[in-house]
């Protein structure tokens, strides 16, 4: 019997499969002719892939027999910067960038069924600058900085073609994204008092599987995604006060902040994506929507407890409110919860051997499952680990580590998903 429960763990399917893998690497280039000046250039690879397999072994609608779907990320990345000191008083950071990113999905349903097979690339060039200022030995910094980036798309391509979405139709790659920051700091000479202020604005582009993401059943096609979709946008302030006590071995924080999101993409299953009114014939899918507000305050404390000992404690309280409900008659962010906290301590046992403990928690918060919102209890969670370094040369070391998570073998729930129990991990590190 059900009952009044709300909430049910799925029915075990036994030959569902999920895999994940990534890799992620880059190669930089440094040069400084003076003291004054220096080059930077890099190069950074990062693919993704993760294979979700079915038989047709278990409940309810299955495949015919074993299928395979996979869906492949790739995004390269190269950038050049150039910076500099002008006097005394000022700094200067600018450079170019370029960016290579491309989706793919492929489908291997069961015979007889048709190989299903999709490839989007998208490009962008950005130029940015940043400039800081110093004055009154220091105690006053401003900085302000300026990113600009040009996107350009190539025509997705789908296979088979039969039945295939956007045939025929050509697509506008992504508006121009154009960002900024302000910020400004000054420091009182006494008392080791710190303000600051910070303003700044946010741009996501939609990414390919949100413009173009489909699936494919092995006879015909749904589209999950818009290519109309307009990017995220996003406005932010804060302000804080940092205190230095005790030769500062003690720093204590405060900040206010208020971000704005203008305008977000979201992927709706409530009937808010209805075949009827959208230009795309979509019953659910990727959209645009209001977004929303998010406005708190943090608090921070890090003390040098001793030489070897370091002791930090944070707590974070966020309001964050939809402009447009995402289910009807709830206004809460999703996946946000009001409170989190969280303590650690850090203990050097000797120049090679150190040991730490951390501990987060959380208050409830709500989360979409199935269109639906529910809410979830909080997270209490401890981690302890130990780790040994041992130097090889001047810039070679390598490092052993264990560590323990979830100490308290809490159940608790992300997104609607059951996360493990207590693991431990072990491994090494090798730095060059």
């Amino acid at each position: 019997m059900l009952g009044s429960a709300t909430f049910l763990p799925a029915v075990d399917n036994p030959d569902s499969t999920r895999a994940g893998r990534f890799f992620t690497g880059a190669l930089r280039f440094t040069i400084r002719p003076s003291d004054r000046l220096g080059f930077t250039a890099q190069y950074q690879d990062l693919s993704t892939t993760r294979n979700y397999g079915d038989g047709p072994a278990g409940p309810g609608s299955q495949p015919s027999g074993n299928s395979l779907a996979k869906y492949l990320g790739k995004i390269q990345t190269a950038n050049a910067r150039l910076d500099a000191s002008l006097g005394r008083f000022q700094h200067l950071d600018a450079g170019y960038e370029f960016e290579d990113e491309n989706f793919q999905n492929r489908l291997q349903p069961p015979a007889p069924a048709t190989n299903f097979f999709t490839d989007v690339t998208q490009r962008s060039h950005a130029v940015f600058a940043q400039d800081q200022l110093r004055f009154a030995d220091g105690r006053l910094q401003l900085a302000g900085a300026y990113r600009a980036q040009f996107f350009t798309l190539s025509q997705p391509y789908f296979q088979p073609l039969s039945g295939a979405p956007f045939t025929g139709r050509t697509f506008a790659a992504p508006p121009t994204a154009q960002t900024g920051d302000a910020a400004a700091s000054y420091t009182l000479r006494r008392s080791s008092t710190k303000f600051r202020v910070h303003a700044g604005r946010g741009y996501r582009a939609p990414s390919l599987y949100e413009r173009f993401g489909a699936f494919y059943s092995g006879s015909s096609y749904t589209l999950y995604g818009d290519p109309s979709l307009r990017p995220d946008r996003s406005s932010s302030i804060d302000g804080g006060i940092d205190q230095f006590l005790w030769s500062a071995r003690v720093q204590v924080s405060a900040t206010y902040f208020y971000t704005r999101l203008n305008q977000v993409v979201v992927f709706d299953s409530s009937g808010a994506v209805n075949p009827v009114t959208d230009p795309l014939g979509r019953s659910g899918g990727y959209r645009n929507t209001g977004g929303g507000i998010a406005r708190g305050a943090e608090f921070s404390a890090s003390v040098a407890a001793t030489r070897s000992l370091q002791l930090t404690g944070a707590y974070t309280y966020v309001d964050g409110r939809q402009r447009t409900p995402l289910v009807a008659g709830v206004w809460r962010t999703y996946e946000i919860p009001q409170h989190q906290y969280s303590l650690s301590a850090t203990q050097r046992l000797s120049p090679r051997l150190t040991t730490f403990f951390t501990y987060t928690g959380s208050s409830n918060y709500l989360a979409s499952v199935s269109g639906r919102a529910f809410r979830f209890g909080g997270m209490e969670r401890g981690q302890i680990g130990l780790s040994y370094r041992r130097p090889l040369s001047e810039f070679r070391a390598i490092r052993f580590y264990v560590k323990a998570d979830n100490l308290f073998d809490q159940t608790y729930f992300e997104n609607g998903f059951r996360t493990p129990g207590r693991t431990m991990t072990a491994g090494t590190q090798f730095e060059f």
